[in-house]
């Protein structure tokens, strides 16, 4: 199997201050209770997420401006030479304070990409772990809020259980070249 070299980008969403508070006021106004389910025979337990109805709000055009949403498509077209790009779901995933909420290990194949945009990361100990997909090696790309980890969406990765004093927040979607 061929995975893409290197096999994750880390990306600056630009226009991320303007847009953070506007992103979690429409979060905190998606009724969404707590959430668990099984991913690969393990439980995850994520505190809110509107996954399960990912297709009711575009978050990708929500929550990046018009700037970010085109040097994605810039990167898109640099890294793969790919001009048309369809983003078939997004969703949000939080993870609250102390309470221990994770998303166990787990790949969006057969998506080409999966990208977390980390609209919410005061604790770096919460940072999305990705498996190396030769090695098996457990990798933490070094990622802050205000930036979008992008990656093949064969790779493994999983959000650490929260057991900080800090919530964590992310806007989710996949990638497909059309």
């Amino acid at each position: 199997m061929i995975f893409f070299r290197p096999f994750y980008w880390v990306l600056n969403v630009k226009d991320h201050l303007i847009n953070k508070e506007k992103i979690i006021g429409s979060i905190s106004s998606v009724n969404t209770p707590y959430h668990n389910y099984d991913v690969e025979d393990y439980t995850s337990y994520i505190s809110s997420t509107d996954w399960v109805y990912k297709h009711q709000t575009n978050w990708f055009n929500y929550a990046l401006s018009k700037r970010d949403i085109e040097n994605y498509q810039k990167f898109v077209y640099r890294k793969f030479k790919k001009t048309r790009l369809h983003v078939n779901s997004s969703w949000f995933n939080q993870y609250y304070p102390d309470s221990g909420s994770e998303h166990y290990w787990h790949h969006h194949k057969p998506e080409p990409l999966t990208n977390i945009y980390f609209v919410e990361l005061e604790d770096k100990s919460l940072r999305t772990i990705l498996r190396h997909p030769v090695t098996g090696k457990e990798i933490i790309p070094r990622v802050k809020e205000g930036q979008m980890l992008t990656f093949d969406g064969r790779i493994e990765h999983m959000s650490p259980p929260n057991n900080t004093s800090t919530r964590k927040t992310v806007i989710s979607f996949n990638t497909n070249f059309i």
